[in-house]
C-alpha cells in the first residue's frame, strides 16, 4: 500500500509536534524547582528519631566511639562546640536540615541554591560529567548535576571534615561524598533524598529523606554571623531571634 505524500508530511508534522510537547514539559518541570523553600523536619540529620534519642546511622566502630564521647560530654554538661557557632559554615550536607529558607533557581546550564543561613551559595553546573577532586576540601565541597526525568541528580565530594551533620555532633570523615535527588512531589512540595557514603565512618550508604515547603511571596533576609544580627542577646541575657525561617 502507498502512502501518500501529504499522509507522511502530516505524520511528520504530528511527530515533531509531540516531540516540542514533550520538551516543553520538560521545561515547565524543572521551572517548578525555582522558589524559595523551607524544611519540614527538625535540624537533627536523622529524621526517623526524636530529639534525646540516638541517630541510627551504621556508624563503624570507631564512628560509633566518637560520636558516644560528644553525647557523653553533652550529658555531662560539657558540650564540645558546635562549628557553627564559630560562624564556620554548616557545609553539605548539614546545610539541608538548617531551619532557614533557601531559594532554588534553574538555568539551562546550572542550578543555583541561595541559603539565608549564613548567606551561603552553591553553584552546580548541570554537565553530568561528576566532580572532579580539585584535592581543596571545601564546607559545601564540589558538585555537579545532572537530570534524571524529572529528578535533579547532585553529586558532591571533597566535604571539609571540621563540618559535623546536626548539633549532636553527628561526625563525618575526609572521604564522604553525597547524593541527593531533589525532585517536586506535589504541589508546592520537594523533596531531597540525600545519601551519604562514607567508607570511615559508615558501614554502608546511608539515606534520610528531607521534605521542603514552598514559600510564596518570602524572600531570603540577611543573615551576618560574625555580627550576630540575626540571634541578638537581650538584656536579661536570653537569645533573640530575627526573622521567621
Amino acid at each position: 500500500m502507498r502512502i501518500s505524500p501529504i499522509l507522511t508530511c502530516t505524520m511528520a508534522l504530528l511527530a515533531l509536534t509531540a516531540a516540542s510537547s514533550l520538551s516543553v514539559a520538560a521545561e515547565v518541570d524543572k521551572a517548578a524547582f525555582n522558589g524559595i523553600w523551607s524544611g519540614d523536619q527538625g535540624v537533627l540529620w536523622d529524621t526517623s528519631v526524636k530529639p534525646g534519642e540516638k541517630t541510627k546511622a551504621p556508624f563503624t566502630p570507631e564512628y560509633v566511639a566518637r560520636y558516644q564521647q560528644s553525647l557523653d560530654a553533652a550529658a555531662r554538661g560539657k558540650p564540645k562546640a558546635d562549628p557553627t557557632t564559630q560562624c564556620m559554615p554548616p557545609g553539605v550536607p548539614r546545610i539541608l536540615a538548617s531551619p532557614f529558607p533557601f531559594e532554588v533557581v534553574v538555568t539551562s546550564k546550572t542550578v543555583y541554591i541561595l541559603y539565608e543561613y549564613m548567606s551561603q551559595m552553591r553553584r552546580i553546573p548541570l554537565d553530568g560529567s561528576g566532580p572532579a577532586p580539585l584535592g581543596m576540601p571545601t564546607f559545601n565541597g564540589h558538585s555537579t548535576g545532572k537530570w534524571d526525568g524529572d529528578t535533579l541528580v547532585i553529586d558532591t565530594i571533597e566535604m571539609n571534615p571540621k563540618s559535623v551533620l546536626d548539633t549532636t555532633h553527628f561526625p563525618h570523615s575526609d572521604v564522604l561524598t553525597v547524593t541527593e535527588r531533589m525532585r517536586v512531589s506535589g504541589p508546592d512540595k520537594l523533596e531531597i533524598s540525600i545519601t551519604l557514603n562514607d567508607a570511615k565512618a559508615l558501614t554502608k550508604p546511608w539515606t534520610v529523606v528531607r521534605t521542603y515547603t514552598r514559600k510564596p511571596g518570602e524572600r531570603l533576609l540577611e543573615y551576618v554571623c560574625a555580627e550576630n544580627n540575626r540571634n541578638p542577646v537581650n538584656a536579661d541575657g536570653t537569645t533573640g531571634f530575627t526573622g521567621v525561617p
